[in-house]
């Protein structure tokens, strides 16, 4: 039989990385007002927040968004 994927590691450039998520940084919810990225980094918020941990927050299957846990590995440029 087959095997399911229950996991899998993603491998970025840094520089890839950085760029996607400067480019959603300053992006506002219309309906709060508030930062987008404030609910996509987890327990960071937008203050705190960083590419690997916004990128690491996506991928943990325990956040009920993701469907299976991702591992994101950010390489030199």
């Amino acid at each position: 039989g087959t095997l399911p994927v229950l996991e899998y590691q993603v491998f970025y450039r840094r520089r890839y990385a950085e760029d996607a998520f400067a480019s959603c940084r300053d992006v506002r919810l219309p309906a709060t007002g508030g930062y987008a990225i404030d609910t996509m980094c987890g327990r960071y918020g937008a203050r705190l927040c960083t590419a690997q941990r916004w990128l690491d927050f996506q991928g943990d299957k325990n956040n009920g968004l993701a469907p299976l846990q991702i591992d994101f590995r950010l390489l030199p440029d």
